[in-house]
């Protein structure tokens, strides 16, 4: 009989900090690298979809390592995607406090998109460059054709979050050419730096594979792990702290990438004129030029957008202060067996949401027009504590009943806030697997 499915994280490959868009406050973050980035020659090909997925509201106790936060981004790394998680500002490590307006944590999760996807486009780690021998595709594996997705999620207060991030577009603009110094340059030369470490590390796990593969001796690895083993993966309990020493050497290596892009402004200074414009000056006199922007990135990866909201908190951005977790929260993961799970996006035995009337106007903002305009999927409990499930219904109602949109929801029948009665949590974590399945099938068609 085959062994179910393990509904709990590894071991993350990377643990490090990065400065918030909104003010430069440090924020604990976790990266999971997926099978396809494994040393394994038989893994399936890397296709650069990667996925955030944001915790419950901080002051509560909400922190990257709550259980359904678990269960949603173990179910998503498991269909291939890498997979970030964070700490908002004051939850668990991360420096700071939670606001009032959750303004400041939407410029937290926007600084981790604009991260992953930066990371993501610089990790290339089995490029034929880094190889001695190129590796033949798997019989079925799946060839990306379009863009890769990257997938916005949130639980609770992280899908309110989520819901009011701006399009992908705009998140992403700050980050095409940053002010040198600033929080989204240092994010920028973090991921390449971060990106580029691997890439020599998993080229290494790799070709040593392919030579124990092939009967030959291992050649002497190109590198040191960072943060994790994908080979030996280890439970949330083992998991190390961000380490300082980490943070020094990451540091360093941003500051060089730093060096080297002041070198590539050299022939282009802070005037605009090239160097042969310029008075003739004694070279020993001349000032190292320090440029003012990071340069675009040349065919940067483009990713499409698709979001996911798990017990959204519609209407409660100034209601927070009378949220209460139940105690003890034990964790879900233990407890979820395989099991199969349909889902067509509309009403199922296990999952009803009314639709006598659909309204056609449009959403009042580009947040909500977001989830219109891409694959969205908002689950939630008819037991919701926090949120009225006939508030829940207007809102989806509204939102899917927009000419053309990509948004469906999913309400589970005896579900609550934290998904712990009977098998929600099972049907939760399904619905999951089925709308990222379809994503991705989607995308790859």
């Amino acid at each position: 009989m085959a062994e179910p499915e393990s509904s709990s994280l590894p071991e993350p490959s990377l643990t490090f900090t990065l400065p918030s868009l909104h003010d430069g406050l440090a924020l604990d973050c976790r990266v999971y690298h997926p099978a396809s980035l494994s040393a394994s020659p038989k893994a399936p090909s890397w296709q650069k979809h990667a996925a955030v997925v944001a915790h419950p509201y901080a002051p509560l106790g909400g922190c990257y390592d709550d259980p359904v936060v678990d269960i949603v981004a173990a179910t998503l790394l498991r269909l291939g995607l890498l997979v970030v998680t964070f700490n908002f500002r004051g939850a668990h490590g991360s420096a700071g406090r939670t606001s009032w307006t959750a303004k400041a944590e939407s410029a937290d999760y926007m600084s981790v998109v604009g991260f992953v996807s930066h990371y993501v486009h610089f990790l290339d780690p089995f490029h034929p460059a880094l190889l001695r021998e190129p590796i033949s595709p798997r019989v079925g594996s799946p060839t990306l054709t379009g863009s890769p997705i990257l997938l916005q999620a949130g639980y609770s207060y992280g899908a309110m979050v989520t819901t009011n991030l701006p399009p992908l577009d705009t998140v992403l603009a700050p980050f095409n050419t940053p002010t040198c110094g600033t929080p989204a340059a240092e994010i920028r030369l973090r991921a390449q730096h971060l990106a580029e470490t691997q890439n020599t590390v998993l080229a290494g796990a790799r070709a040593a594979a392919i030579d124990r593969q092939n009967g030959r001796s291992p050649r002497k690895a190109l590198g040191l792990r960072i943060g994790g083993d994908e080979e030996n993966r280890k439970s949330h309990d083992s998991r190390r702290s961000i380490s300082s020493d980490f943070e020094e050497r990451l540091h360093k290596g941003v500051a060089e990438l730093m060096t080297k892009a002041r070198k590539g402004h050299r022939k282009h200074p802070i005037s605009g004129q090239s160097d042969e414009a310029q008075p003739a000056v004694d070279e020993a006199q001349k000032p190292t030029p320090v440029p003012e922007h990071l340069l675009p990135i040349p065919n940067r990866t483009t990713h499409r957008a698709a979001y996911l909201l798990i017990s959204p908190l519609q209407g409660v951005v100034t209601n927070l202060a009378t949220m209460s977790f139940p105690s003890p929260i034990t964790s879900l993961s233990s407890r979820l067996p395989t099991r199969s799970f349909s889902w067509s996006g509309r009403e199922s035995p296990e999952a009803t949401t009314k639709h006598d009337e659909r309204p056609k106007e449009l959403p009042t903002s580009d947040a909500e027009q977001k989830l219109i305009l891409h694959p969205t999927l908002a689950i939630y409990g008819d037991r919701d504590s926090f949120v009225a499930a006939r508030k829940l219904r207007d809102w989806a109602s509204r939102l899917e009943g927009v000419p053309n949109s990509k948004f469906r929801a999913h309400e589970v029948s005896s579900a609550g806030h934290f998904w712990v009665q009977g098998n929600a949590a099972i049907i939760m974590r399904d619905a999951v697997k089925v709308f990222t399945e379809g994503v991705l099938g989607n995308y790859e068609i």
